[in-house]
């Protein structure tokens, strides 16, 4: 099945949870939000597992999708209702509800992927979400991640990105001769070179991701 296709069917399915499962109060606005979402996959997913089983019996409509930090492919977001918070890891294929959130976290040990060697670690960061920046849907202009590599950000990009700005000439970093410079070689061969790179690079300070950046970036020795 073609994205579009399974967008489709996913919007679907939500609004069908949305009419059977939210109190009539709140399905007018669980549908605005869905709609702000709607060309966004990670976010779909995110609410099909939320509607298709609500936690306990609250039936309550979703307000804000949080994002709390970013691994790869891998998402930990925040969920909030008007009186409810779920933490939960999603990517475009599955979403997995964690537990509820500065409560019971069903696997804690989940958290290491993203550096946390316990809970208290964890809330000690994110002690509330609404301190967390709000995930933007696709297509949002001033994108929140890198168009190339996806990092977010504030996030290094991965190394060899387009998108990547040089520290040294403000160029495009994959385009520009500075990596040759400081490695005295006329060309990259080995992994051995790559790994200095990427310490020379970490030494001077590299460029993250910010929304102004795009794959165009003009190279420092471009004419």
């Amino acid at each position: 099945m073609q994205l579009f296709e399974k967008m489709e069917k996913f919007i679907k399915e939500i609004e069908l949870f949305i009419q059977y499962g939210v109190q009539e109060s709140e399905r007018q606005d669980a549908l605005k939000f869905l709609q702000r979402y709607k060309n966004d996959a990670l976010a779909l997913q995110l609410m099909r597992v939320f509607y298709s089983s609500l936690p306990e019996t609250h039936e309550e409509a979703i307000t804000r999708i949080s994002l709390l930090q970013k691994k790869e492919d891998i998402f930990l977001l925040g969920l909030s209702t008007a009186r409810h918070s779920y933490l939960y890891f999603a990517t475009e294929q599955k979403a997995l509800l964690l537990g509820e959130y500065g409560y019971e976290i069903v696997e804690p040990e989940a958290l290491a992927l993203f550096g946390y060697p316990d809970i208290q670690a964890f809330f000690e960061k994110y002690p509330a979400l609404i301190s967390c920046v709000e995930y933007e849907p696709v297509g949002v202009t001033g994108t929140m991640f890198c168009p190339v590599c996806s990092a977010a950000v504030g996030e290094h990009h991965l190394l060899g990105c387009p998108v990547e700005v040089c520290p040294w000439c403000d160029g495009q970093f994959s385009r520009c001769g500075c990596r040759f410079e400081k490695l005295g070689v006329e060309i990259l061969e080995d992994e051995e070179e790559l790994e200095e790179l990427e310490r020379v690079l970490e030494e001077k300070g590299r460029v993250p991701y910010c929304k102004e950046q795009c794959p165009s970036y003009p190279s420092g020795t471009d004419e």
